[in-house]
């Protein structure tokens, strides 16, 4: 049996030989025998938090992990709710899309509904919590409006009018029943989103249906360019599931490996793939080697791609990543207009968090200054 020790992202043995059960080339091994119901608690735990569920309960069924019977009630009765989640948010993102496509509006699914269609051998072993479209960042105020006219609102406002569809990687709505909708214009904040090559999204998609509806999705090395963002530039040690996404694209798909590096390139995100792999590879310790997987072991990031992705560690702010984005956009005349709706916002925006412009701006240059003493 492969020893398994804790990973650096302080994700236990167990889980991580669950979230990489039935990938090809993993050399993790679950349980021979069931766990005490201390760390069957902890693991359970852990699958829920984590959204990995239908692996737990495929990793149970198929008898790779031997569990007692109250320990299987628990594990199925996990599953069955995340699987009802999922029903519920499949049928919103079927009315979600189609509001967008009668207003004309191009919409691509993205994460995890996408992901659990398209690249998963069964939908239920692929689990989300949410629903995430991608819109044209020229429609995106366009799609707000259409969305918001069903119902939902708003979690927070926008800075300054037009921010969103020039900056912002979107915006988070929700229903009246409580169910969230992120709509996106771009995968990330900072300076790999507003570098990422968002023209190129667009150039094509791939297809899945959702109760006789067809629903576009990004194309496969597109997807496997979001699922590394996903999982590279999180606030901390990436989640299992996300590593998941990026070894299951990679091992389940034959990518184009020449358009992958067009994208890469195109969007200056190399260094963000590459992360994503090396994690993917480590944490779910798959010995087969691709092509992908051998780049990224020899890829080196230079001193200026190293302070960007320091900006998406753990210790980060919202500050330090809009500074970090000035940087990045291209010309001065978008700078300055950043600039401007960041460090005087319009009040609605300013709500709770701060009691003033001049607090909120002393509180993000103090984030900025305390992330460079961290270098």
């Amino acid at each position: 049996m492969a020893q398994i020790s804790a990973s650096a992202g302080g994700h236990s043995p167990a889980a991580r030989a669950v979230a990489a059960h039935g990938l090809v080339g993993t050399t993790l091994n679950l349980p021979e025998a069931p766990l005490t119901d201390v760390e069957f608690t902890r693991l359970h735990a852990a699958t829920r938090s984590q959204r990995m569920t239908g692996l737990f309960w495929a990793a149970i069924t198929s008898g790779a992990f031997p569990v007692t019977s109250s320990q299987r009630d628990r594990a199925e009765e996990s599953h069955l709710q995340s699987l009802a989640a999922a029903l519920v948010l499949e049928h919103l993102v079927v009315n979600t899309v189609g509001v967008l496509e009668k207003a004309a509006i191009p919409v691509r699914t993205l994460k995890g509904v996408a992901l659990a269609h398209l690249d998963y051998p069964d939908p239920g072993l692929r689990t989300f919590g949410d629903i995430d479209l991608l819109v044209p960042g020229d429609q995106f105020d366009d799609a707000v409006t259409v969305i918001t006219e069903t119902g939902a609102a708003r979690r927070y406002p926008q800075p300054r009018p037009g921010f969103d569809r020039r900056f912002s990687k979107g915006t988070c709505l929700c229903t009246p029943d409580g169910l969230e909708i992120d709509l996106h214009r771009t995968f990330t904040m900072g300076p790999f989103g507003a570098r990422l090559a968002l023209h190129e999204l667009w150039a094509r998609c791939d297809e899945f249906d959702l109760a006789g509806v067809t629903v576009q999705a990004l194309s496969v090395e597109e997807r496997l360019l979001h699922a590394a963002y996903h999982a590279a530039l999180g606030d901390e040690r990436p989640r299992l599931v996300p590593l998941r996404d990026v070894a299951q694209i990679l091992l389940t798909h034959d990518v184009d490996m020449s358009r992958l590096h067009w994208l890469m390139r195109a969007s200056q995100g190399e260094a963000v793939v590459a992360r994503a792999v090396r994690w993917a590879w480590q944490e779910l310790q798959i010995a087969d080697v691709l092509g992908a997987s051998a780049w990224a072991e020899t890829y080196r990031e230079d001193q200026r791609t190293l302070s960007d992705l320091a900006v998406y560690g753990l210790g980060s702010s919202y500050a330090a990543r809009s500074w970090a984005t000035v940087k990045a956009i291209p010309t001065l005349s978008q700078r300055l207009k950043f600039v401007y709706a960041m460090t005087m916002p319009q009040r609605s925006y300013l709500g709770t968090r701060h009691r003033s412009q001049r607090d909120r701006l002393r509180q993000g240059i103090g984030e900025i200054r305390s992330l460079r003493s961290q270098r």
